[in-house]
């Protein structure tokens, strides 16, 4: 038996996106619609390694920190607030947690402090809030303009200690982002800092296919096959055989380079990597040269599936993949829900 159907389970739920003909501006608004992302993958074609202008994006100022065991009421502190809160972005996510079985927290760098409780929880904390899949709760706090302080940290008590990634982006460029670090420290908490991963690729390929002739999906998944290394160069006809697409205006070169970074980023750092790629595309003469730049979300965070969505906590995968061209970009998304 070459394909024994053992159990006949339904596919997971997928929810894609694909568009087209986008301006630099559309796609820094898409990338700006949620705050944490975990990974990225940056594709040049006719290259043998990332030009340095893009890597030095990467891995410049990168930096970001775990406390552990925190309490969430330190986190509404006037001095927290007036320091990070106030003079900076903000990127705050609660660490090694699932947020269909775990309480979970954020805070994003218009100033919001979500909880996202289990429905008993929430019922303890005094908070209005709004109700979530799997008996959750959303709770909402401007930090900006805080009110019933001592109700509020009163709630927050009851909260279990979380452990958290922290990423702060100071507005005055002369404070350096590691004092939010060195304000927990000092407060006795354990931190440590954690550096973004970074591996470069320059895989063996025998054409570089075409956005013009190919279709978006077969793209991505070309991208994806080559960051994994996988075998793309495949003789035999298994129906599991992985088959690269066939482009009839293909890139004049069998160069490529891939960066693949993981760590905590930032919209603002994606921001300034696509203003990069689009600036860096257009000095190519190559026909139809494209660059890429792949996303991937954090699993459990806040997301925002489309500009009418809501942002909620969701244990979900998903990856925005953006291409640039000479002319417009486009866009595709995939994801899935890890639990429906």
């Amino acid at each position: 038996m070459l394909c024994p159907e053992v159990s006949n389970f339904p596919p997971p739920k997928v929810i894609t996106t694909h568009k087209q003909n986008q301006t630099l501006e559309d796609v820094i608004e898409i990338v700006n619609m949620n705050s944490f992302y975990k990974g990225v993958v940056i594709t040049c074609p006719d290259e043998l390694q990332t030009p340095c202008a893009i890597e030095e994006l990467v891995t410049e100022d990168t930096d970001y920190y775990k406390v552990c065991n925190c309490s969430v009421g330190e986190l509404i502190e006037v001095t927290f607030i007036e320091n990070f809160v106030k003079k900076g972005l903000l990127h705050c996510l609660s660490a090694d947690r699932n947020c269909i079985i775990d309480n979970s927290i954020s805070i994003t760098p218009d100033g919001i402090l979500t909880l996202h409780v289990l429905d008993y929880i929430f019922q303890t904390l005094g908070f209005e809030g709004v109700k979530r899949p799997y008996n959750y709760y959303e709770v909402t706090i401007d930090l900006r303009n805080l009110k019933q302080v001592s109700k509020i940290r009163q709630g927050l008590s009851k909260l279990e200690l979380f452990h958290l990634f922290l990423l702060w982006e100071p507005f005055n460029e002369d404070v350096c982002p590691s004092s939010i670090a060195k304000y927990f420290h000092d407060r006795q908490y354990k931190v440590s800092v954690e550096s973004v991963q970074l591996k470069g690729l320059s895989p063996s390929v025998k054409c570089i296919p075409s956005t013009k002739d190919v279709d978006v999906d077969e793209m991505v998944e070309w991208i994806g096959m080559l960051a994994l290394e996988g075998d793309i160069t495949q003789e035999e006809t298994y129906i599991s055989t992985y088959s690269e697409p066939e482009s009839e205006y293909p890139i004049a070169s069998s160069r490529v380079s891939i960066l693949i970074g993981k760590g905590l980023f930032t919209p603002t750092l994606l921001k300034n990597i696509c203003r990069k790629l689009n600036e860096y595309v257009t000095t190519r003469e190559l026909p139809n040269y494209w660059v890429s730049l792949s996303i991937q979300s954090f699993d459990n965070s806040l997301w925002k599936w489309s500009p009418s969505s809501p942002r909620m906590f969701q244990t979900q995968d998903c990856s925005i993949t953006i291409f640039f061209t000479h002319d417009k970009h486009t866009v595709y998304s995939v994801g899935q829900l890890k639990y429906t």
